[in-house]
């Protein structure tokens, strides 16, 4: 094995685990805006607290991208938020003389899942009489993230058909100067059969080592940093998928082109030298 080849192997595994990291930082990126859900909850006001609790259990029970429900009275609520911010100058105990209604306070679970796990959610509210004016439901906010989300996908889906073709002819091109190399090392050479032999028993072991050392280095390096807390589990098995398949496919594409390119080989023959029988005059 000559060094152009293990500089093209060594090429190779930086291009997938550069690969990997860009997918990884897409996959950062998301995760943090549906993080941002959590904090984005529906605030439901009702006088009722038996009707509210009732609504509550049912919504728990049918919805599980809901993470969690929290019940309180209006006038706790109002005496947290004026003991969490003393500088408005009121004593959460004199807020007793009012009436506060009751609030509901619904959250979601960080997947994509829930934003139509909120519509559900708005739907039953509003099947079982809720007033939209007693329904605080933050649509500005998860409208803006919901375009953030789709954005950010419909980009990446771009990104990665881009780097997938980048990645493909960077490999067929590496392996067919691997095979240009070799077609003019030989230029002018004559070779027996065991030479050629053992050249095709070389371009086998190379082939083999491309399509299995790099993706094997990529996947092992991903599983080593998430067992030391450097990295997220984020990355799907799909996605190495997607990298083997590309692998493969500009090495099976390289082989082919090489094979149609090269001057007609003739086969390997063995000759048979049958020794002539000496005519005898008559």
């Amino acid at each position: 094995m000559n060094r152009s080849f293990f500089f093209i192997l060594i090429l190779i595994t930086l291009v997938l685990t550069g690969w990997s990291y860009v997918h990884y930082q897409y996959l950062e990126s998301r995760e943090f805006r549906l993080n941002q859900l959590s904090e984005l909850p529906i605030f439901v006001y009702m006088d009722d607290l038996n009707h509210l609790e009732q609504l509550a259990r049912e919504l728990l029970e049918t919805i599980p991208e809901i993470d969690s429900l929290f019940l309180e009275s209006g006038l706790q609520a109002a005496q947290e938020m004026l003991s969490n911010f003393p500088e408005l100058g009121i004593e959460p105990n004199t807020l007793t003389e009012y009436h506060f209604p009751n609030i509901l306070t619904i959250t979601f679970k960080p997947m994509l899942s829930s934003f139509s796990a909120r519509d559900m959610v708005l739907q039953f509210l509003h099947d079982n009489n809720v007033p939209s004016r007693d329904i605080d439901d933050q649509n500005p906010a998860w409208s803006s993230a919901k375009k953030e989300l789709d954005f950010l996908n419909s980009r990446w889906s771009q990104t990665t058909f881009f780097i997938a073709i980048t990645v493909f002819l960077m490999i067929v091109f590496a392996r067919l100067y691997l095979y240009l190399q070799e077609a003019m090392h030989r230029q002018g050479k004559s070779q027996t059969l065991l030479e050629k032999v053992r050249a095709s028993e070389i371009n086998r072991l190379h082939n083999a080592l491309l399509l299995t050392l790099p993706i094997l280095i990529n996947i092992a390096l991903y599983y080593i940093l998430l067992a030391l807390n450097k990295l997220s589990p984020l990355i799907n098995w799909s996605f190495f998928l997607v990298q083997l398949i590309t692998l493969v496919a500009a090495i099976i594409t390289a082989i082919l082109v090489n094979n149609l390119s090269s001057p007609g080989k003739e086969s390997s023959k063995i000759t048979v030298a049958v020794p002539v029988e000496p005519k005898i005059n008559e």
